[in-house]
């Protein structure tokens, strides 16, 4: 390791200090302070604001600055969130998380597993460690950080509630090994996925998404849900999980591309109903065209 990763890890871990040791209310909003001072600091705010017009074009230049600006503030309360969850707030995610259609879910997983689709959408971290505190075995698609120090850290916050899949050649098969571990497999699923994923309209225009979800379904009959959450009052949050249908007919390869367009679908009315709880900072269409006109977000 380099000396900037020690510097890297030092960093994260004196935030994740400070936040677990201040009051939860302080705590969120001194994450939003950060997020906030991101944003004024331009960081990535060209990218957000071509997502923003990709997204929102009907929405005016002024209210998609503003927009960008409350997301910037909603991801450093995520932070904070998600980092005082390896200390007193792991007992309260019940309390703090509500989970509506979790039933359904959890009869899925005991049945032989399910997959979950999510997004960067509310505090989405903080929502995978409550369905595992909530009694249903979880997994996590992740990727790789560059920094291994803090790829540990990281992934040390969930304690052993969440299993994790590394994002590889393996992931296919270790996803399989949690199905039939019985678990409720996780993946957020709107970043690009460059040449391997499957090409499907996402807000308006033609992502690459990610194939495994759409492909284990489409082989397997896996059930699919889709996980969507939004901070509310009270420094609350409420999400829900809605069984996405998984047709029958036509050939695997139609049904992948179904399965993933419908996913987009239903993950892209859930960002637009709250737009400025969305991660807008990963470059989501590089190289894409846009989508037909008659396709639905």
């Amino acid at each position: 390791m380099t000396a900037r990763h020690h510097l890297e890890y030092a960093g994260v871990a004196a935030l994740a200090a400070m936040m677990r040791a201040l009051p939860r209310g302080a705590a969120l909003a001194a994450g939003a302070a950060l997020g906030e001072l991101g944003w004024l600091a331009s960081i990535r705010r060209g990218v957000v604001a071509a997502n923003l017009a990709q997204a929102l074009p009907l929405v005016s230049p002024r209210e998609r600055r503003r927009i960008g600006a409350r997301a910037a503030r909603n991801f450093g309360r995520t932070v904070a969130e998600f980092v005082r969850f390896a200390g007193g707030d792991r007992d309260r995610v019940g309390e703090l998380v509500a989970l509506e259609g979790l039933g359904e879910l959890r009869a899925a997983a005991a049945a032989g597993g399910a997959i979950v689709v999510t997004a960067h959408l509310g505090a989405w971290a903080l929502y995978v460690t409550a369905l595992a505190a909530a009694g249903v075995p979880s997994a996590l698609l992740v990727g790789r950080q560059h920094n291994p120090k803090v790829q540990r850290f990281i992934l040390a916050i969930p304690g052993g509630a969440v299993r994790f899949v590394a994002k590889s050649k393996a992931a296919p098969r270790e996803i399989l090994r949690c199905l039939q571990e019985r678990r409720a497999v996780v993946m957020v699923a709107d970043h690009r996925a460059g040449r391997s994923g499957i090409p499907a309209p996402f807000l308006g225009r033609v992502g690459s998404t990610l194939p495994l979800p759409a492909a284990i379904a489409a082989r397997h009959g896996t059930p699919l849900f889709v996980l969507a959450g939004r901070r509310v009052a009270g420094g609350r949050h409420r999400v829900t999980i809605a069984r996405l249908p998984v047709g029958a007919a036509g050939s695997d390869e139609t049904r992948r591309l179904a399965i993933a367009a419908a996913c987009n679908e239903a993950l892209g009315r859930a960002i637009v109903s709250c737009p400025d709880q969305y991660f807008w900072y990963h470059r989501r269409w590089l190289g894409m065209p846009p989508a037909d006109p008659g396709t639905a977000v």
